[in-house]
């Protein structure tokens, strides 16, 4: 009986130690623990995909590359504002280019084509219309995509 109840015990022991070792400290700086909880540590592509590959910047590109009517651009532009103000700032630049090969994929056109090259500045200057920070973004190396 007191070898059972030693055995018990070592086991226990093992179970407390494990289980104590699993638990880690995570150490988040000031004013960010804010951030992490509204917006949780989501991949860029997964950020992209909960908002659909950005489709108000899409039709922006498609209306400011095609189009002759101002007024829908300004209210896609908004829109597409709005869908990039929702993406971390570091997942800005990639949802515009997946944006960007959306449009192009679904309009059957090629990158080394003019409306590409079009739709290519128009991506690049909703940035800055959007008052986003455009710096190291070139939506011409999403060719990738």
């Amino acid at each position: 009986m007191a070898k059972l109840a030693l055995l018990v015990a070592t086991f226990a022991l093992a179970f407390f130690l494990v289980n104590a070792s699993i638990y880690r400290t995570s150490i988040i700086p000031d004013g960010e623990e804010e951030n992490l909880s509204r917006r949780g540590r989501q991949s860029c592509q997964d950020q992209i995909w909960r908002q659909g590959y950005l489709p108000n910047c899409q039709r922006y590109m498609n209306e400011e590359t095609g189009s002759n009517h101002p007024r829908y651009r300004s209210h896609y532009l908004n829109s597409c504002c709005d869908e990039l103000e929702n993406l971390r700032e570091d997942c800005r630049c990639q949802g515009l280019k997946h944006a960007l090969g959306q449009q192009l994929k679904l309009q059957g056109v090629r990158w080394e084509s003019p409306e590409a090259e079009d739709m290519c500045e128009a991506a690049e200057r909703a940035l800055n219309r959007c008052g986003l920070e455009s710096r190291g973004c070139d939506m011409h190396s999403g060719r990738w995509l």
